[in-house]
């Protein structure tokens, strides 16, 4: 597991990060389902995973 990925479920516990068989990564947020980049690549994109995660929790009934 990439040290992004540690770091993003050290902070949302109920998400779960599987790899797809392409190799992309995939959040589950209940049964929302976020798609990831399996590496990064800015130094915001951990910022803006984190984002998304949270306006799908947000929006969850």
């Amino acid at each position: 597991m990439t040290r992004h990925i540690r770091e993003l479920t050290r902070l949302f516990p109920g998400v779960a990060f599987t790899r797809t068989r392409g190799g992309h990564i995939v959040a589950t947020v209940g049964t929302a389902r976020v798609f990831l980049a399996a590496t990064p690549s800015d130094h915001r994109a951990i910022h803006n995973i984190a984002a998304m995660i949270r306006r799908v929790q947000r929006a969850k009934p």
